[in-house]
Parts: structure tokens; C-alpha cells; sequence
């Protein structure tokens, strides 16, 4: 096999684009309200300010209070315990961490952090990112959209959003808070932020180490992180930001496909270096009552050097050993324009242009002839879209939301993605109805159009198309209340690889029903609980291979003691039904169910918080990959200063 390019080219940092987005002067800043203090908006279901009862979508918010209270060792222990969603990863630590939302692809879900994308087209897994990268310290909330999403954020949001929002300075003067937690497994954390400013200038820093296992066990990870902002308002109604995060992540696991430590042949591990930089600004002014106009541009950097270990080929077939090299960069420019007519009814119209760059180099025995092939491959595209959302009260107890967007990827055809919906409040005020139809498209990854073995030049964008209908009902305000959400997902040529032509190819349809009850309840003033149930129906039409990882039945639920004003205990339980996954050693298998419970306490002593927390209480035995062990029973303890 001789060696293959494609491309291959320096990347560029666009400074001047950043420059232009600070400067841009809004067309109306005479108006006289002021944005010295931003009430929180909802930026993944809407570019409308809204909260999550007004959207017609299935959005839920998890904020800081509600993170810091389940003591969380990462921030895939808080989004397993969300409806609708499922969290796995290989192993104990340095695995990939993947999240799948009503039994789609992981690479179907857009990932942002701060709005900005970080889903990486050149990876082997679809675009799909690895959340173990996000530090949970870090997190002022998170907000998850569930349905495709492509009328607002366009390609990528096949399925679902997770946006990731990242702590800022909220009040003027000096704050901060540091923290240190260490535990079993070789478990350890330190970090901390610091905040300063005053009415119109504020800035922010926060820094982050943390580990999990070690060489000589079955997985490592660790992982530095740095972030900051500044936020300026000089005056009047013109506000803007600047901001950046960049992590680091060493990593050691068995690969995927291998057996894990109970099964592999090849006791060899894969290495991965990484390094996510995200960095941007944006700049706003005006009255919505008039106009307002906004302005940002980003830019999401990924660099990855991995030394892939040899996979015995089993029942199926064997992946020589192989080191990869790559590079992407994603720069996103937006400028928007809102207008609120009156109380009634409120516009929001934009445009967007995003450009992508990466590059592969893969080397290895890939003929497994004894002599080393190297693979390559670069790609570059550019999206040019246009979107507008209006949401509109038709009468007092009836709204309606409706959005399209118009997306023209380079080298295919032009995509139309509308949004569709409606919310109802019954008589009474104490429950709402909601409906709505969405779709949305995605197109392929630059891996499964490039990569020299089983890349497909030829491959289509994957499309989907939602309906839902949602029952919200509150016994008492929404401390005590139920929703219900019952949906249809269809998913028409999802990316699959054929192990018959050893290509990835578009599969046929693929049809998920599913229901999704969520229960909250006030017991008392010191007692809330929670509980969330997903069932879902998953058919594959086209007869092709069973979907890997998608346990059809899942229930998650917590429970908040207060026990008084310093002090508070909470109790997580998880259950994760069957589901079908493989590996080399053993082909195709049916894993079992499983439940978990994990427990943590927290006592605060003035500025300082002392918590302790026991995951997998039971010591429960079980695998989410074939061979994989997942988390034994770990104590972990952390001290936390606030001033």
C-alpha cells in the first residue's frame, strides 16, 4: 500500500476576525435600557430570551446548585441522572466517554461549550466528543435540548444539544473559591477561580488539575484545565466579552473493540494526547423593544496524537497497531438582529458563516505485510446559512414558536430545517400542554469521507425528523409537578460502516419511539426527590446490523435531605436496562442490566464546605463494554473554599 495525501495545510489563527467582531458598532445604541446586568437567557432552545417552561422543545436546566449538591467526580455522573439520556464509557478512566440521547448516535448530539461547537469531524467515532474532557468544576449550568435542533444551531444537531455554560462573574468587587479532593483509585483534584471587576469591566480566571487511575492499572486520564473571560460594559446598551478555555487530556485504555482488561489478547494500551482550545468574542447593542444587534465569532482548535494498540481479531477482524496525528480547527462568525414588536409577538433573524480545516495521518501495518503504510487525508469546508425565529401569543393561554434555517454546506446540496411549535396553558394555570416538529441534518464527517480505508466520497447528509407532544402539570408551583413526553424520531441515512464492502455507507431508515415521564416532588421543607423514566422502541427498517449501546429502558432518581441550613445529604440511583454490544473476543452480545446508588454529604463551616461522596454504594459488578469493569465502589472526599 503506498501512501496516500490528500491535502495538507497551515492553519491560520483569524485575528482580524476577531478584531472586526469587537468593533462592529450596533445600529441602535441610543436606546436607553441598560445590559449592565443580563438576565439569564436560554440560548440552546431559542435566540429568543425564554425559559425552559415557555419553549414548545423538551429542554431541561441543570444548574450549579443542583450539580454541586450530588457531589459529582465528573460531569458524566450528572448527565447519566437526565431523562432521555444514557452515559458510558470504556472502562474505569482514560476510555472514551460517550453520551446518547433516545437511542441516537453519539456523533447525532451537538456538544457546545459557551455556544460554541466542539464536535470534531475527523475522529473514527463521527464527530462525537469526549465529555470526559470538560471539567465539572467549572460548569455554572448545563442546558439539554432533546430533538433535532438544526433550525436554530444548524448541521451536527441531529438529535440533540448539550450546551455546557461555564462560570462567570455575576457581582462587582473580588470573589473566587478553591477546592481539593482526593479518593480511591488514585483519584485527585485541585483548583479554583478568582473574579474581579466593577460595573463595567469584569474578569474572570479559573484553573483546573485532575487525575483518575495510573499507568499500571486498567486506565488512566489526566487533565488541565484553564479558562477565562472578560466581560465589558462601557455604558448605555452596548456590552460585549471575551473569553477562552483550553484543556489537556492524557489518557491510557484498552481500545473499544479489544475485550478490556477481562478479555483482550493484546494487553497493550492506547495512549492519547490531546488538547481542546476554544476562544472568542462577541459584542452586542441596542433595545429588542427597537433593535438589537449582536455580533460574535469563535474558534474551536483540536490537536490529538495517539498510539493505538494492536486489537487480536477474534470473531471478527483484527486493527493493526497504529499511531494517528490530527489537526482541526472550526471559526464561526454570527450577527443577529432581534426585534420585540410588543408583548405579543418578538423576531430574531441572523446570519452565519462557519469554515472547517482538518487533517489526518494515520501509520501503520495496514496490509499487515510487515512494512509500515501511512495514511492521510485533509479536508476543508465552508457552511454559509441564514435563520429566522419568531415566537408569537396568539391569544392568552397560546403561543407559538416557529423557526427555519437554510444551510449551504460546500460540496452538497443546500438544507432547509424548519421548527415548529406550540404551547398551551389549560385553564387553571396549572398545566400546559406543548407540541412541536422538528428536523434536522448532519452532514459527514471528514473521517468517513476521507479516510483512505472505508472512506465514501459519496456519502449523503443524515437527516431526522421529530414530532412531540408534552403534558406539564404543577401540584405546587414546579417544586411538585410531572411531565410527560410522549415522541417519534425518524432517522433517514444514518452513517454506519459495512463490514461486507468495508465502507462506510448511509443505512435506511431508522424509526425510535419512546415516552418520558419526570416526576419532582417537595416532600416537606428539607426533603425533594426526582425520578425520570425512559422507554424506548428502537427499529432499524433497513435490516442492517443492531444498534451498539442503546439500552431501550432507563431510570434515574435522586433524593435531597436538607438537613439544616449547613449541612444536606443526597442519594442518586441509576438503572440501565439490556442492550446489544461487541467485540473482537466474542462478536455480537446481549449485556445485562444493571443499577447503581451513589450517596454524598456535604457540612459547610463558614467559607468552607467539606464534602464526602460514595460512588457505586454496593459495589455493584458490572460492564457498559464487553470485558470493560465499569467503577468499583470509591470513596472520594473534597474541601471547598469560597471567599
Amino acid at each position: 500500500m503506498n501512501a496516500r495525501n490528500t491535502a495538507g495545510r497551515a492553519r491560520r489563527t483569524p485575528v482580524s476576525a476577531l478584531v472586526a467582531a469587537l468593533f462592529v458598532v450596533p445600529a441602535c445604541a441610543h436606546a436607553q435600557t441598560s445590559t449592565t446586568e443580563l438576565a439569564p437567557v436560554l440560548i440552546t432552545g431559542s435566540r429568543l430570551p425564554s425559559t425552559p417552561s415557555g419553549l414548545a422543545q423538551n429542554v431541561t436546566v441543570i444548574d450549579q446548585k443542583q450539580i454541586q449538591e450530588s457531589h459529582p467526580g465528573r460531569i458524566e455522573d450528572v448527565l447519566g441522572r437526565i431523562t432521555g439520556v444514557y452515559v458510558d464509557q470504556a472502562g474505569q478512566a482514560g476510555g472514551f466517554s460517550s453520551l446518547y440521547m433516545r437511542g441516537a448516535e453519539q456523533s447525532h448530539l451537538l456538544i457546545m461549550v459557551d455556544g460554541v461547537k466542539v464536535n470534531d469531524p475527523t475522529t473514527t467515532r463521527g464527530s462525537a466528543y469526549d465529555l470526559s474532557s470538560i471539567d465539572v468544576n467549572q460548569i455554572e449550568r448545563i442546558e439539554v435540548l432533546r430533538g433535532p435542533a438544526s433550525a436554530i444551531h444548524g448541521g451536527e444537531a441531529l438529535a440533540g444539544v448539550i450546551n455546557i455554560i461555564t462560570r462567570r462573574p455575576v457581582q462587582a468587587g473580588v470573589s473566587g473559591s478553591g477546592y481539593l479532593a482526593a479518593g480511591q483509585d488514585r483519584y485527585g483534584k485541585i483548583g479554583g477561580s478568582v473574579a474581579a471587576g466593577n460595573e463595567t469591566l469584569r474578569a474572570q480566571l479559573g484553573v483546573g488539575s485532575s487525575r483518575e487511575g495510573s499507568a499500571t492499572s486498567d486506565g488512566e486520564l489526566k487533565q488541565n484545565n484553564l479558562s477565562g473571560s472578560l466581560r465589558f460594559v462601557p455604558g448605555g446598551t452596548i456590552g460585549g466579552e471575551l473569553f477562552f478555555h483550553r484543556s489537556d487530556r492524557k489518557s491510557s485504555a484498552f481500545p473499544d473493540d479489544s475485550g478490556g482488561p477481562r478479555l483482550a489478547v493484546n494487553r497493550e494500551k492506547t495512549t492519547r494526547d490531546a488538547t481542546d482550545t476554544i476562544y472568542g468574542a462577541s459584542l452586542g447593542g441596542g433595545d429588542a423593544a427597537t433593535l438589537r444587534v449582536q455580533a460574535a465569532v469563535s474558534v474551536y482548535e483540536r490537536d490529538e496524537d495517539a498510539n493505538n494498540a494492536f486489537i487480536d481479531g477474534g470473531v471478527r477482524f483484527p486493527v493493526p497497531a497504529f499511531t494517528s496525528d490530527t489537526h482541526f480547527k472550526r471559526t464561526t462568525a454570527t450577527i443577529t438582529a432581534t426585534h420585540e414588536y410588543n408583548e405579543r409577538a418578538s423576531v430574531v433573524a441572523g446570519l452565519e458563516r462557519q469554515t472547517e480545516d482538518g487533517e489526518l495521518t494515520s501509520v501503520g501495518d495496514f496490509d499487515f505485510d510487515g512494512l509500515p503504510d501511512t495514511l492521510q487525508f485533509g479536508l476543508k469546508r465552508s457552511t454559509s446559512s441564514v435563520f429566522v425565529e419568531g415566537r408569537f401569543r396568539v391569544a392568552d393561554p397560546v403561543s407559538l414558536q416557529i423557526g427555519v434555517r437554510r444551510d449551504k454546506v460546500e460540496g452538497l446540496d443546500a438544507e432547509t430545517t424548519p421548527h415548529l411549535g406550540a404551547v398551551w396553558d389549560l385553564p387553571g394555570g396549572a398545566t400546559t400542554l406543548k407540541a412541536t416538529y422538528s428536523k434536522g441534518f448532519k452532514p459527514p464527517s471528514f473521517f468517513a469521507l476521507g479516510f483512505p480505508i472505508g472512506g465514501n466520497p459519496a456519502l449523503r447528509p443524515e437527516r431526522s425528523r421529530n414530532a412531540e407532544l408534552t403534558v406539564a402539570h404543577r401540584f405546587d408551583g414546579e417544586a411538585n409537578s410531572l411531565h410527560v413526553s410522549v415522541f417519534r424520531i425518524d432517522y433517514k441515512g444514518p452513517v454506519d460502516f459495512d463490514g461486507n464492502t468495508f465502507q462506510n455507507v448511509n443505512r435506511g431508515a431508522i424509526v425510535v419511539k419512546g415516552i418520558e415521564p419526570t416526576l419532582k416532588l417537595q416532600l416537606g421543607r428539607q426533603l425533594r426527590t426526582q425520578l425520570g423514566v425512559t422507554l424506548l422502541n428502537i427499529d432499524e427498517k433497513d435490516g442492517l446490523a443492531t444498534l451498539r449501546n442503546r439500552p431501550e429502558k432507563r431510570a434515574a432518581a435522586s433524593l435531597v435531605y436538607d438537613i439544616d441550613d449547613r449541612a444536606s445529604l443526597f442519594a442518586g440511583l441509576s438503572y440501565t436496562g439490556s442492550y446489544l454490544d461487541r467485540s473482537n473476543p466474542t462478536g455480537d452480545i446481549t449485556m445485562p442490566g444493571y443499577s447503581t446508588v451513589d450517596l454524598a454529604y456535604s457540612r459547610r463551616f463558614g467559607p468552607l464546605q467539606a464534602k464526602f461522596a460514595l460512588d457505586n454504594l454496593f459495589d455493584k459488578n458490572y460492564e457498559q463494554f464487553v470485558g470493560f469493569p465499569a467503577r468499583e465502589r470509591r470513596l472520594r472526599v473534597e474541601l471547598r473554599a469560597e471567599f
